[in-house]
């Protein structure tokens, strides 16, 4: 069974008491790490990552790419 009593509303009986519920904390650094500078800590020798560049088409796939632009060409052509 609980009991209401006039000022606690929502923290119970602690918002009666003075208990704070949630406390400000603080970080204790003052300027916090980026996701990539906590990583450097926990492995050595971490590298940047390589920007990896798109391989360009060989001579049978530019023909079948050639083929669907055409085909699609022939799908969307407006009929007489």
């Amino acid at each position: 069974m609980t009991i209401s009593l006039p000022g606690s509303k929502k923290r119970g009986l602690a918002g009666l008491l003075g208990q704070k519920k949630t406390q400000n904390i603080k970080p204790a650094a003052q300027k916090q790490l980026e996701a990539a500078q906590v990583a450097k800590l926990f492995q050595k020798g971490v590298e940047e990552p390589k920007e990896y560049r798109p391989a360009k088409l060989n001579a049978h796939e530019i023909k079948e790419r050639d083929a669907l632009s055409s085909l699609r060409g022939a799908l969307y052509k407006r009929k007489r």
